[in-house]
């Protein structure tokens, strides 16, 4: 298991400019670590959790390959998702001017924090 995830969720909602939250979850829907802590993201983890699942078998059943992130582009919320090891998946969402290309990069220096500790 991860050593610390609260630290590394902790750390992903820094590096990201207008960020609402990150949480590490269980692709069942279960939050691990979220940040800050009074977000509202065990809701955010319940919703997108058949959509991660999802994500993960279409990769699978078209033969591209493991899934590697999921983003979507929604006004009044993006949200942007990696695939973690272990039936994780590691989030951040940001207001709607939140940049994806910066939570994509915040989100890989994340995956590499978890993969150090």
């Amino acid at each position: 298991m991860i050593a610390d995830p609260s630290r590394t969720v902790g750390d992903l909602v820094k590096r990201v400019g207008q960020a609402r939250g990150a949480l590490l979850m269980h692709l069942d829907g279960v939050p691990i670590a979220q940040a800050p802590p009074e977000a509202d993201l065990d809701s955010l983890a319940g919703e997108y959790a058949g959509l991660l699942r999802q994500a993960q078998a279409l990769a699978a059943e078209l033969d591209l390959g493991a899934a590697r992130s999921f983003s979507v582009r929604a006004a009044s919320h993006p949200v942007v998702f990696a695939f973690v090891p272990g039936d994780l998946a590691l989030g951040v969402e940001t207001r709607p001017s939140g940049l994806r290309g910066q939570m994509r990069h915040a989100l890989a220096q994340a995956l590499g924090q978890l993969g150090e500790q």
